[in-house]
């Protein structure tokens, strides 16, 4: 009987933890695991604040995971060591930026509990191991353990999240310490690639960009992917939506760009446009508690064949982190024009000027938004050519039965 271990700091009892853009891409792993084993084993990573699960609540776990995979799931939790983050001088900082293990972010992975629990689990014999992210595969880089064939999800590219993040505003000289960070977040991405038989990123560039950096062949493209619901016409109300969860600073920092820079030239030009910011924790962004006018923070969306029935058009003004964003290939799905940034549509095989309109000032993401609420017509057309362009080429059944026979073979 062939098992998987699972090991993962995504945790399923938190609220809202199965919505996101983050769970739908591990659903795609999730199903392709299974095709290849009869058990799953998963490890879980608690944070700081998480309670531990007693017996109840831990088979409840089981139980739930067990019907939402399809598959027998057995369940172990170990908390994560207690963050430690650098000091205020610079001697805090290079002592954290010493080792991958050190980093903040990461240290909290490395300590004895971490390798011990892993170690449990590998003590049962399982046939290969799937590691979610880069943070959870830091127990087996350090265990002595001999280890089956590992697998990693790494999603994003962190290193140029980070560089990302720390090019936005504000721009504090305390940040430029970060930096020193690099060097050993660019050796912790490269030897945790080197475990592995396959880590698998969300896009060709990606793809390309770690392999003409690491010299390194196991990097594979699996990309994000959306199950096609009905095509439906945009809206006749000149309403413009974004969809995500603004816990995720990335999409916070998107939507504030959005209301302070491009909001103001599209309501003078179109004074009947309205914008609506849909998902959880929109609370977090700054205009949440003061909305500029026609605005509005539905929170999270129940139905979404009602709620994309009522939008003309879908933004995605990301500035900064790293992936793919599937709630831009789910909005593309639904046959809804997208603007976005080039961040924001980065690694999704959509065409400028005719499957997405890609516009980076203000001003022309300004015009982009104007022009598809002007013109309903248009908005259907570009809508159109989404949709088709998401079912060729990101259909998830079609990339489930890749990375499944990737497995296949990987593991023999």
């Amino acid at each position: 009987m062939r098992t998987a271990l699972f090991v993962s700091a995504w945790l399923p009892l938190r609220p809202g933890a199965m919505e996101g853009g983050l769970y739908r891409r591990l659903t795609i792993m999730i199903d392709a695991i299974r095709e290849n084993c009869s058990k799953i084993h998963a490890l879980f990573f608690l944070r700081e604040g998480d309670e531990h699960p007693e017996n109840d609540l831990l088979q409840a776990t089981e139980r739930s995971l067990s019907q939402e995979w399809g598959i027998e799931v057995a369940v172990s939790f170990c908390r994560r060591d207690p963050p430690r983050t650098s000091g205020r001088y610079i001697g805090s900082y290079l002592k954290t930026a010493s080792s991958f293990y050190r980093l903040p972010g990461y240290n909290e992975f490395s300590g004895r509990s971490q390798i011990a629990a892993v170690e449990n689990c590998l003590a049962q014999g399982p046939s290969f191991i799937f590691v979610h992210r880069l943070h959870s595969i830091l127990p087996l880089m350090l265990t002595k353990k001999a280890l089956p064939p590992v697998f990693l999800d790494l999603d994003d590219i962190e290193h140029i999240a980070m560089l990302r993040n720390l090019s936005q505003p504000p721009h504090w000289w305390r940040k430029k310490l970060d930096y020193l960070q690099l060097p050993a977040l660019l050796w912790g991405e490269h030897n945790a690639i080197k475990l592995t038989r396959a880590t698998f990123v969300c896009s060709d560039l990606d793809q390309h960009k770690l392999t003409r950096l690491f010299r390194l062949k196991q990097v594979t493209a699996i990309p994000n992917a959306v199950t096609l619901p009905a095509t439906t016409t945009p809206s006749d109300h000149l309403r413009i939506a974004m969809l995500g969860n603004y816990e995720y600073g990335p999409n916070r920092l998107g939507a504030e760009f959005f209301l302070n820079h491009v909001w103001p030239l599209i309501l003078a030009d179109t004074p009947a446009a309205e914008v609506i910011f849909a998902g959880r924790r929109a609370e977090t962004i700054k205009h949440y508690s003061h909305p500029p006018p026609q605005v509005s923070f539905p929170g999270f969306v129940d139905d979404l064949d009602e709620f994309y029935r009522g939008v003309r058009l879908v933004i995605c003004p990301i500035l900064t982190g790293g992936g793919t964003r599937v709630k831009l290939m789910e909005a593309a799905a639904y046959g809804r024009p997208v603007v976005s940034t080039t961040i924001g549509a980065e690694g999704i095989s959509l065409i400028d000027g005719k499957e997405v309109l890609l516009r980076d000032s203000p001003k022309a993401f300004s015009n982009a938004c104007v022009e598809l609420l002007a013109d309903h017509d248009a908005a259907r057309t570009l809508g159109l050519s989404a949709r088709k362009a998401i079912e060729a080429r990101y259909d998830r059944s079609i990339i489930v039965t890749q990375l499944s026979s990737l497995l296949r073979q990987a593991i023999g």
